[in-house]
């Protein structure tokens, strides 16, 4: 059922709304505009059509609604097991604060967490996981959007265990060392010696011009 692409980035960016009945991200969409520094609607903020929604290496901003909660999604690249860790900060005395969700795309639902002018402890001590599972750090607004900025850089480390290939090591995803902008097209490979010959033959007066 899983099987990605093993060139798709580890990290992607976006927004979406969980469903509270299903326990899943749905519709989750990729955020269309890169500024530099973030990921968002548009060139301006609030965008005329997502709102306020907006993510950057240290946390973002929510969406309007529920419909538009700010989302990054981190793809498994093999089975395992990882632990996560971070800090949910809402760093302002106005509003209501923020909701946190950690969403497996296979398991559903794996916690839950506020904040009002206030940090809380974001921590799972250990998720099975399989090749392909997308994990969704998800917040959302709670009852109005006013002052919904928030801090949220969550750490995923995967363990190295006894019994897996020793390919398998443990590693680290950090959403804020791992923060990127568009995905860079390949750099064309350098031409072969055959290649240039060929090329050399193309051009050389014998071939361009007939008497």
């Amino acid at each position: 059922m899983y099987a990605p692409n093993p060139e798709e980035p580890a990290w992607s960016y976006g927004y979406g709304k969980f469903n509270d009945a299903t326990g899943q991200v749905e519709q989750f969409t990729p955020l269309p505009h890169w500024t530099g520094y973030a990921w968002q609607g548009g060139t301006n903020l609030p965008d005329t059509k997502l709102g306020w929604v907006i993510l950057n290496a240290d946390g973002g901003h929510v969406g309007n609604d529920q419909n538009h909660a700010a989302i990054r999604r981190w793809r498994a690249p093999r089975d395992g097991v990882v632990s996560i860790a971070g800090e949910l900060n809402h760093p302002s005395d106005k509003g209501d604060g923020v909701r946190a969700r950690v969403v497996s795309s296979r398991a559903g639902l794996l916690g839950e967490w506020t904040a009002k002018n206030s940090k809380t402890p974001v921590k799972l001590d250990r998720v099975e996981i399989k090749r392909g599972e997308h994990l969704d750090f998800v917040v959302d607004c709670r009852q109005t959007v006013e002052f919904d900025s928030f801090h949220w850089s969550p750490i995923i480390k995967m363990s190295s265990e006894v019994g897996r290939p020793s390919g398998d090591e443990a590693r680290e995803w950090s959403a804020k060392a791992d923060f990127s902008g568009p995905k860079k097209a390949p750099e064309k490979s350098p031409l072969t010696s055959w290649e240039k010959y060929a090329q050399v033959l193309l051009l050389a007066n014998e071939l361009m011009f007939v008497d």
